[in-house]
């Protein structure tokens, strides 16, 4: 038997390293090569999440026609949802010692697994992409406000994100959790800076007096699962941070800190978009510097970008961490470093057809809007499986193929490809969204968006009743516990 790590939480191992390439892949993490603490999870969460983007989801939550204050209660109640749900995805990390998408392995099986975790390379791999051109496009604005222009800066400016995206998922876990801690500083008194600046220019008094009435309900419903879905996009990469952990750290905190972190950022960034917004009186476009610069002092327009430069990178680099991880999840047979190289060019072919054909971008991010659909179901059945094991893994038999505790019949869990399909067909035909309009809601219900709310629902239901039975997902008996890889109890 492997001899569990007793150093001191933090302790530092050469496999995982800050600055430093990682030594492991989607393999689950030996025992003496765990290290750290939950409090991680929260800068981490905390420094992802605090950019711009947020900033116009909170604006663009206005300007559907709320009231203020029906605007602050979407944002508090669709963070609080969609970052528990996130937190939950993150506790299955420290137990299994892998990836966050690799523990669809034991909801779907070997081979069923492969739906999933296509579909999150899919939606990792295409974010990545259309990440990196909305900080090249900063970026390039930035450069050209120094004088330099001419075709060349968009390139210029491309190979300069790319490879700092590229170079820190290369280094890996541990430093993009160095990295992203002192990157949640910086942004936080940049984008604090922004609201300082912006809140002269709003009329308090008017702006929580005004438009009592506001929106209707629906509406509100449809406000608040805008704020659900960004959280809800995370969870596929949620136990990529946490794998590293000493599988008996209790699911409470890794929970708490995830969830929270992630909270406290973009509850931040979405208020200050409502502030920016009411200043405005009307929607915050996709140009913060023409749309903001009548309240910022001119010394600012530099800082802003950098801010949103350094947002844009701090977001995307767990989307290409992740789609690396990915790639090796569905079993090709290259290691991390090549697979990050591929990304790499996947992005600049990406950047270039956007270049010479600008309607693809608009095409492109259509797509990846209906890729969200399946998250939440997933999130819901692997949550579930979680809990019916009792946070229970044959770690293993993470990485067999044909055999194994999770190879099942033919490869295949069935619960969970139905539940999947159930829940994103659910997810789909109550959707009332700007991506997609359903005719049960348009039609019969006519109010409001319950996307991701019936998508979870009808996921975690279907997966419990069909799959509480299986043998395979029993509480384990006290001989099999003695064989398992992870014993320690719920905490």
């Amino acid at each position: 038997m492997q001899r569990e790590n007793r150093h001191h939480p933090d302790a530092e191992v050469r496999a995982d390293k800050a600055w430093s390439i990682e030594q492991h892949a989607i393999e689950p993490i030996p025992p003496a090569d765990r290290h750290g603490t939950p409090a991680e999870l929260f800068k981490m969460w905390l420094g992802a999440n605090i950019n711009y983007v947020v900033v116009v989801t909170g604006a663009l939550v206005l300007a559907l026609g709320l009231s203020v204050w029906q605007a602050l209660g979407a944002i508090l109640v669709g963070n609080v949802l969609g970052c528990a749900v996130l937190g939950l995805t993150t506790i299955m990390g420290p137990r299994t010692g892998t990836s966050g998408i690799m523990t669809s392995r034991s909801a779907f099986g070997q081979l069923g697994s492969f739906l999933p975790k296509s579909l999150s390379l899919v939606s990792a791999l295409s974010w990545f992409s259309i990440n990196s051109i909305v900080a090249t496009q900063a970026l390039e604005t930035l450069l050209k406000l120094t004088g330099w222009h001419g075709h060349g800066v968009i390139w210029v400016s491309l190979a300069i994100i790319l490879a700092a995206e590229i170079l820190l998922a290369i280094f890996g876990h541990a430093t993009i959790i160095a990295a992203e801690k002192w990157i949640a500083v910086v942004l936080a008194v940049l984008f604090g800076a922004l609201a300082a600046f912006v809140a002269p220019h709003v009329d308090f008094a008017v702006a929580l007096a005004g438009r009592q009435n506001g929106a209707s309900f629906g509406t509100w419903l449809i406000a608040m699962g805008i704020v659900f879905a960004y959280p809800i996009s995370w969870c596929n990469f949620a136990s990529d941070y946490s794998r590293y952990f000493p599988s008996e750290t209790s699911w409470k905190k890794l929970m708490l800190a995830s969830g929270g972190g992630q909270f406290v950022a973009l509850v931040f960034c979405e208020v200050i978009g409502v502030l920016c917004s009411t200043a405005l009186g009307g929607a915050l476009g996709d140009d913060p510097v023409s749309q903001l610069s009548r309240f910022l002092p001119t010394w600012f327009t530099v800082p802003l970008l950098g801010a949103i430069i350094l947002g844009g990178i701090a977001v995307n680099v767990p989307n290409g961490y992740t789609a690396g991880l990915g790639l090796l999840a569905l079993r090709i047979p290259i290691n991390r470093v090549t697979s990050l190289t591929i990304i790499a060019v996947f992005t600049l072919v990406v950047r270039v057809v956007t270049v010479y054909y600008g309607q693809f971008y608009d095409l492109y991010q259509g797509f990846l809007n209906y890729m969200v659909f399946w998250t939440a179901p997933w999130a819901a059945i692997v949550i579930v499986d979680y809990f019916l094991r009792n946070g229970r893994y044959r770690t293993d038999a993470w990485m067999q193929w044909g055999s194994g505790a999770y190879w099942y019949r033919h490869g295949i869990f069935w619960p969970g490809v139905i539940a999947l399909v159930a829940g994103t067909a659910a997810s789909v035909l109550f959707s009332n969204s700007t991506t997609y309009v359903s005719p049960l809601m348009r039609d019969y219900l006519g109010w409001g968006d319950l996307s991701f709310e019936f998508g979870l629902l009808f996921a975690g239901a279907t997966y419990y009743l069909l799959a509480r039975q299986h043998p395979a997902l029993r509480w384990a008996s006290p001989t099999e516990r003695a064989s398992t890889d992870t014993q320690a109890p719920l905490v």
